[in-house]
């Protein structure tokens, strides 16, 4: 066996690969997955890393499989969505070369690097709202993701854009309409009840997938264990309660994991022992360490709490966990419906946000997830969408109306960039200083005509951008009735 894992990538470091539109230069080899291998590359024309997936399999119908769910997400946008951007398909030396935007690191080397410290809830819940908001966007195309684990969620740049993350690998993706009984999928650990009874399945199954996922950030550990299907769902019941009977009944997998109670009282099945289930099935069960004993730990797990209101804000979190969790698919959360969960929505933290630190830092987590970046990449897909449609990009002709100075900023920077160069001239950059500060002077102006006059009773009140100096006032004046309790005036 090869000591390097690189020296068995199908391409090396500085070997280019072209497409009939483009040519990829390999800088490095990222990693190994079930059906291929992925390499970082830089696209030589526009100066941007791409991350290329060579399927490396000899099964053709896995990625034919795949680049038909990459083709059905594609009529989503990649970052509203918050999944990846799909580029181009090529063959390269008979092999399948999918080309996507190249993301920074998944989840699981993000607890890798963090030496195994789990994320605080105000770092779980952008993740949360935003993978909430891909399964949202997926169930509305009909699409199930079936594989979500910590290695398909990736950071986008986690440096400029802490917990900004994209769902990625829909290798296992299939149409709800491709549904079967019995039908294997989702990863050992993350694999929701009715799968593994072998019951018809539906989206829900990412959402149980959710749940496992938020609870390895929050406990830096398997809720359910990851060795062992028997001793997986042993964990369900013993953790999260033994599935309905009604669930057992039409589960076409359940003699494999229950037998029926023949003393005719309650429950109807019972589940088997490891001895059992060794015994009917030949297979051993592993062993495996379980990280709770009943959800409800989870309130206890950790050393008291510096304020009440993060103990309020972890008996939201348990409760968001619950929904996910619920072994009975048709009674589970939906996408929609959790966006609304208080966890999310941070009802319970807004009464205290002039007052609590935690509260200010959980509202500005969940507003740092995007940044300008977002929209100058939507815009960015649009100018080549529109390009290669053969139609001049209608950013570059705005409607006179529209003709502000950003609009005019924008249609400026991203003709000066699409040659590849970075930088404007002295006079550029001059000119946009010159709008940003006429904008934030208008800003400042329309702020305080709403503070001193007022709405009046026939218009309503124009939504105002705050600026960044209003932004730090108020921030610095809540730090001050944090330090000295003062309570703010009504």
């Amino acid at each position: 066996m090869s000591q390097n894992p690189a020296s068995d990538c199908v391409v090396q470091p500085q070997e280019a690969i072209s497409s009939s539109t483009s040519c990829y230069l390999v800088l490095e080899y990222v990693g190994k997955g079930s059906f291929g291998q992925v390499v970082k590359t830089v696209n030589i024309a526009t100066a941007k890393d791409v991350a290329l997936k060579i399927v490396t399999s000899e099964d053709n119908r896995a990625s034919k499989r795949e680049l038909k769910m990459l083709r059905a997400i594609s009529a989503l946008d990649p970052v509203k969505a918050n999944v990846v951007h799909f580029l181009e398909t090529f063959e390269h030396r008979g092999l399948t070369c999918l080309a996507f935007e190249n993301l920074d690191r998944n989840l699981f080397q993000l607890l890798m690097d963090r030496q195994g410290k789990p994320l605080s809830l105000n770092e779980i819940r952008p993740i949360a709202h935003q993978l909430l908001t891909a399964f949202d966007a997926l169930k509305g195309i009909g699409v199930i993701h079936a594989d979500l684990k910590p290695d398909n969620i990736m950071l986008v740049n986690h440096q400029n854009q802490p917990f900004r993350v994209k769902l990625i690998d829909f290798g296992l993706s299939l149409h709800t309409s491709e549904v079967r009984p019995g039908l294997m999928t989702q990863a050992t650990g993350y694999r929701a009840p009715e799968v593994i009874l072998g019951l018809p399945f539906t989206e829900a199954i990412d959402m149980w997938g959710l749940g496992c996922v938020l609870s390895v950030l929050y406990l830096s550990n398997h809720l359910l264990g990851i060795r062992c299907e028997y001793q997986q769902m042993r964990n369900i019941v013993e953790v999260l309660g033994q599935p309905a009977d009604h669930l057992l009944d039409a589960g076409s997998f359940t003699y494999k994991f229950f037998k029926l109670n023949r003393h005719y009282d309650y429950p109807k099945w019972w589940l088997k022992t490891p001895m059992e289930y060794r015994l009917t099935t030949g297979i051993e069960p592993k062993e495996c360490q379980r990280a709770l004993n009943n959800l409800d730990e989870l309130v206890t797990l950790y050393p008291a709490l510096e304020e009440d209101i993060q103990l309020e804000d972890l008996r939201a979190f348990l409760s968001l966990l619950k929904c996910l969790l619920h072994t009975d698919h048709e009674k589970r959360i939906s996408p929609d419906k959790a966006l609304k969960h208080p966890f999310i929505s941070m009802v319970h933290l807004q009464e205290e946000l002039d007052t609590s630190m935690y509260a200010e830092d959980s509202f500005d987590k969940m507003i740092l997830q995007t940044n300008d970046s977002d929209e100058e990449l939507t815009i960015q897909i649009e100018i080549e969408e529109e390009m290669k449609a053969g139609e001049t990009p209608s950013l570059f002709h705005p409607d006179p109306e529209e003709s502000t100075p950003a609009n005019i900023f924008v249609s400026i920077n991203i003709l000066k960039t699409s040659d590849g160069t970075k930088d404007g001239s002295a006079d550029d950059i001059s000119a946009v200083n010159h709008c940003a500060a006429q904008e934030d002077s208008e800003e400042n102006e329309e702020e305080l005509r709403l503070v001193t006059d007022g709405p009046s009773v026939e218009e309503a009140p124009a939504k105002v951008k705050k600026s960044s100096l209003r932004r730090i006032r108020k921030f610095f004046s809540r730090a001050i009735r944090t330090v000295f309790r003062i309570k703010k005036k009504s």
